[in-house]
């Protein structure tokens, strides 16, 4: 896994993300499954319910308590890619592999051919949102090819911003190869011309910027239908012992109008995103990848984010530039990377 920070201001768009690869799987303790499907006071038999019938019936009561767990980890993967020379850039996370093609030699090989990387002249218009659709057209078939049989596709997330030819505000889009539906893959992630947007584990960040994040939001909204159910016994329990014969109706009944988020937040990150100069927006990048590095370096399990954060700089004037230290290094020997516009 991976995480993509991306901040876009009035007069730029910085994108970061961390360098380490890791290859994860869906791993089940066996010690998950025994208080549901096994008796412990005896021979660790299945349990059974009150028909006689297993409570464990099908492979998706196994699957469901798996974990995505690393196994494998490759330092200094290069996930950040310039679009030159177009004022564009593009990061990833998720797979670095389309079988035996790596996703950095794909989009070298659509830069060699889409019609918006003239190497002699730079095309008279361009949009991002048009070279965003022709990349997910482009590497959609390798994707599709390669897992075509597969029922649980691997994730794998692009984000790409930068420039239109005729526009001097920076634009964020979002292509999601695993996603079931073609007309899901290709998102805007920006509501606002500025602002920050987020790819790949994020759960830090997010409590962050917005007090909370989308796991602990969903945790709330489960703890608060408890308790009405909870106060709903209360009430029905109470109007029995008045005489009252009458069923309350369910929480689900008005779940729209007893929603925690509806109208209402928690107290959250709050910045003038569009006022960052690019020394702040570059220092404010930084800080969000190192955030998720950090947590997950001191967490207890291990981590899926890592290794040096890379860094580029996009402008309407200048296009992209590299403001991480990118190099070749060997014995205290260092050599600029070199990369083909």
């Amino acid at each position: 896994m991976t995480v993509l920070v991306a901040l876009s201001t009035k007069d730029s768009l910085v994108m970061g993300c961390d360098s380490l690869g890791s290859v994860t799987r869906d791993l089940v303790d066996p010690f998950d499954l025994l208080p549901d499907f096994f008796e412990t006071k005896d021979d660790w038999s299945l349990k059974v319910d009150k028909e006689g019938n297993p409570t464990l019936k099908t492979f998706q009561d196994i699957y469901k308590k798996a974990q995505s767990v690393p196994f494998n980890h490759m330092p200094h993967v290069t996930k950040l890619f310039p679009l030159d020379p177009l004022e564009m850039g593009v990061m990833i996370t998720g797979i670095a592999s389309i079988g035996e093609r790596t996703i950095k030699s794909l989009i070298n090989e659509f830069k060699n051919n889409d019609i918006a990387f003239n190497k002699n002249k730079k095309p008279a218009n361009y949009a991002v949102k048009k070279v965003a659709g022709r990349l997910l057209k482009f590497i959609d078939p390798f994707y599709q090819k390669e897992y075509e049989k597969l029922r649980g596709k691997p994730p794998l997330e692009f984000m790409i911003g930068g420039y239109d030819k005729r526009a001097q505000l920076p634009k964020i889009f979002r292509i999601f190869f695993h996603k079931e539906k073609q007309s899901d893959r290709l998102e805007q992630n920006l509501t606002d011309s500025f602002g920050i947007a987020f790819g790949g584990q994020t759960q830090e960040i997010e409590r962050i910027v917005f007090g909370t994040d989308n796991a602990n939001r969903l945790n709330i909204i489960k703890r608060i239908v408890s308790l009405f159910d909870v106060y709903k016994q209360i009430l029905q329990d109470f109007l029995k012992e008045k005489g009252i014969d009458e069923e309350l109706p369910p929480s689900s009944d008005y779940i729209d109008k007893l929603h925690p988020f509806k109208e209402w937040g928690l107290y959250s990150f709050d910045a003038n995103w569009g006022d960052f100069s690019e020394q702040n927006a570059i220092d404010c990048v930084n800080f969000f990848v190192e955030i998720m590095i950090k947590s997950q370096q001191f967490s207890t399990s291990m981590p899926t984010v890592g290794g040096p954060v890379h860094i580029g700089l996009i402008t309407k004037q200048h296009g992209f530039k590299f403001i991480s230290k990118e190099m070749y290094e060997h014995e205290g020997f260092a050599t600029p990377i070199r990369r083909e516009k």
